[in-house]
């Protein structure tokens, strides 16, 4: 019988390190033990980042982790740290902010090597185990004979993290002004999918953060292209495999760009955002199939992420012992062996279920013989074919649905992250206090879940002072909250006291808000920090602009804040004045930040809409037509053209099927997709803003590429000038076309693009 011995994880309460505790690794938590052991034995640390429905975080600990002869080195050699980074995602900000300056992307499982005193100075994300024992021997190497050269890296990098974490420069602030939301609009259309929606190519993720934006736009503005993008997007997911149609909700990313094959965790933030989105598209169009999203995303919510306690769970796991995937998919003979076969004829054939399986497993792309449901028509088009009412479709479909998810929940379950997050939870409550109001059937059952989760964290996730925590997991709450845990429970607060008007819940608002200003505001610069002095053995402070998965911090403020302020308005009008200048001078801290991406930052430009959208004279948001293209003969797979926009000008690369270029940064053996620019006009060009680029495996090596399509943005910003000039700018593109089997020899293109400025009146 093998015993297996504990690692120092055993003590914690985050199910994702307790997952680990029984590695070989002699693992640390994140704390001042970790430090003062590298200190003393002069080791670089390597830290380890993850979440506990990360599949290729499981994947890199069965073949890493419980490596003996890995974790033989990793205790030789290295001081091992293990986060989670939903626990601790000011650590998270900071490491991966790191890794993306190194690499060029980043991403979990996140492996970084640091020095004694928390500087990074290499890392990157999942290592194959043959290859991650060549890093963990170079490294180990690197430290012991070239120390100086690795500490002046740390340093440097350092020096670099500061400008894009800490966010302290001045240069960032601007003046706010609704012309952003022309820019805004721009960068979506570059990149909306327009036969599948959602942006960008495979991997393809939920437009969380976006789809408030452009809903607003597209009904408060009348703007049609951005309500199509938002409309069509959900239309598509919904119909997607992404969706789970049997027990609802939404997995965490699409690996393919039709939304049909997902990464199967599902995320408690995922479906809380996307719920309200849906639930807002029915109140604007009045269409069932948006309501039908919503309602089951929400039900499934309180069905199986809701705790005893009345809040709600974190996430759900991707694997099961029987593999990813499997406890969501079904064989066509299981569908049978459930279902009279007429039934079974009927959801076979509306959910696209195929003899074959049409399932291929992600990594090997081998076929599983299994089937994801999903939709390729829309129920009306299949009722019509079938000639059955609408109504009377659905109603037979929720049966055998019904049936389907009651026979598997005989599976073994995906295993439910059970910690409950703050600020995850605030989500909750502000999209379910939503829905309550759009589904008057709903409405009872919405809002007492509401409500129990908002008492459930005020009485229990708040310490003797009454300053919120961030997480909760068997009768302990801990860790010092964060700017996003008193942004998004503020949220949800006074999206409760909208929809009951009881007292309690603004008064509550008030407290949290007054808390937060006092704990994260920065009063030199504005905006809010993430982090204050109780989080510790930060090398800086963190500041976050930029969306991810979730809104930043300070877009949470913003929108918390603006509603805030509306509702005291006529009550309380200093406190509601103060409020709204500290949105303001929010979005003015970052306006130069938004200016050259505003995409980045949806939730701050929704909060920019909440608090003044009512009084802003809306820009025009036509996209005119582009006034030039190249249209000489252009030899070769990859075609090149540059479109104008009113941020800048669009460099945009058409491949040809079969065909792929590089992405924009180094790879090893591989040429990067690049853009020059030189120009004799008195006017500032920034660095390209690239789609997102596509994983594929090259080998044992997975690389980044671009399939038929690539764009970069150049932003154009002319100086101050009263002069009227003429000029030119020099485009010099240079990319390597490739095949899945070879590369071609590099390419390259000038452009000259005449250019004229002129005063504005």
């Amino acid at each position: 019988m093998l015993i297996r011995k504990p690692n120092r994880l055993i003590d914690e309460k985050s199910p994702y390190l307790l997952q680990h505790a029984y590695n070989p690794v002699d693992w640390y938590p994140w704390g001042a033990e970790a430090f003062f052991k590298a200190r003393v034995e002069d080791k670089p640390i390597f830290l380890s980042i993850g979440y506990s429905s990360c599949h290729w975080c499981h994947v890199m600990e069965r073949e890493s982790f419980e490596n003996p002869a890995i974790a033989e080195i990793l205790n030789r050699h290295f001081v091992s740290v293990k986060v989670d980074r939903e626990e601790r995602p000011d650590v998270d900000e900071i490491y991966i902010s790191a890794v993306q300056l190194m690499a060029g992307h980043a991403g979990w499982p996140l492996s970084v090597f640091l020095t004694p005193d928390g500087l990074p100075f290499y890392g990157g994300t999942y290592y194959p185990p043959q290859v991650f024992a060549e890093v963990l021997a170079r490294v180990a190497s690197v430290w012991q004979t070239n120390r100086g050269q690795v500490l002046g890296a740390a340093a440097e990098l350092k020096a670099e993290l500061e400008q894009l974490v800490a966010m302290r420069h001045a240069a960032m602030r601007g003046e706010r002004s609704p012309d952003i939301f022309r820019g805004y609009k721009a960068q979506m259309m570059e990149g909306f999918d327009p036969i599948y929606g959602g942006f960008g190519g495979a991997p393809k993720f939920p437009p969380s953060t976006a789809l408030p934006v452009l809903l607003y736009l597209g009904t408060e503005w009348d703007d049609e292209d951005s309500a199509g993008m938002a409309l069509m997007t959900l239309l598509r997911m919904g119909m997607g495999g992404i969706f789970d149609h049997i027990g609802g909700g939404f997995h965490r990313y699409s690996t393919d760009e039709r939304w049909f094959l997902p990464h199967f965790e599902k995320m408690l933030y995922d479906n809380a955002q996307l719920g309200w989105a849906y639930a807002h598209a029915y109140t604007l169009t009045g269409d069932a199939f948006y309501g039908d999203i919503a309602q089951r995303t929400f039900d499934w919510m309180l069905r199986e992420m809701r705790t005893v306690e009345g809040a709600f769970a974190s996430a759900l796991d991707a694997d099961t012992p029987e593999g990813e995937g499997y406890y969501y998919t079904w064989t066509e003979k299981e569908i049978y062996e459930i279902l009279p076969r007429e039934e079974a004829d009927l959801f076979c054939r509306v959910y696209e279920i195929q003899p074959e399986g049409n399932y291929h497993d992600e990594a090997t792309r081998r076929p599983t013989g299994r089937n994801i449901p999903h939709l390729t028509k829309p129920i009306e088009q299949h009722a019509e074919e079938l000639n059955l009412d609408a109504d009377e479709l659905r109603e037979r479909l929720n049966d055998i649905r019904a049936r389907l998810l009651v026979a598997r929940q005989t599976r073994h379950a995906p295993r439910r992250d059970d910690k409950i997050l703050t600020d995850w939870n605030g989500l909750a409550i502000w999209a379910l206090a939503y829905a309550a109001d759009v589904f008057e059937e709903k409405r009872e059952r919405y809002e007492q879940a509401a409500a129990e989760a908002a008492e459930f964290l005020w009485q229990n996730l708040r310490d003797a002072n009454g300053r919120l925590l961030h997480r909760y997991r068997e009768g302990e709450a801990s860790i010092p909250a964060y700017l996003p845990d008193y942004a998004f429970y503020g949220m949800g607060l006074m999206e409760l006291y909208s929809l009951t008007l009881e007292r309690v819940w603004l008064e509550r608002a008030v407290e949290i808000a007054d808390q937060m200003i006092a704990r994260f505001h920065d009063a030199e610069r504005g905006g809010f920090y993430t982090t204050d002095s109780a989080h510790d053995l930060l090398i800086m402070p963190v500041k976050s602009y930029q969306d991810r998965a979730l809104p930043s911090g300070n877009g949470g403020a913003v929108q918390f804040l603006a509603s805030l302020s509306t509702a005291l308005a006529i009550e309380e009008p200093q406190r509601s004045e103060r409020y709204a200048h500290l949105a303001a001078n929010t979005l003015d801290s970052c306006w130069a930040i938004l200016r050259r991406a505003p995409t980045a930052g949806d939730s701050l430009l929704y909060g920019y809409l909440l608090l003044e959208g009512d009084l802003l004279e809306p820009p025009d948001l036509e996209i005119p037509v582009p006034a030039y293209t190249e249209t000489e003969e252009q030899d070769g797979p990859v075609r090149v053209d540059l479109l104008p926009q009113p941020e800048g000008l669009l460099v945009l690369f058409q491949i040809e099927d079969g065909w792929h270029i590089n992405a924009a940064y180094p790879q090893e053996g591989r040429i990067p997709t690049t853009i020059e620019v030189s120009t004799d006009l008195p006017v500032q060009i920034g660095e390209p803003i690239w789609m997102p680029p596509q994983r594929i495996q090259s080998g044992s090596e997975p690389i980044e590429v671009y399939y038929e399509q690539a764009a970069a943005l150049l932003p154009i910003t002319a100086e101050e000038s009263s002069d009227a000039t003429d000029g030119y700018v020099r485009i010099l593109v240079r990319y390597q076309p490739c095949t899945e089997t070879e590369c071609g020899l590099p390419v390259e293109r000038a452009f000259l693009i005449p250019l004229s400025l002129r005063p504005q009146d």
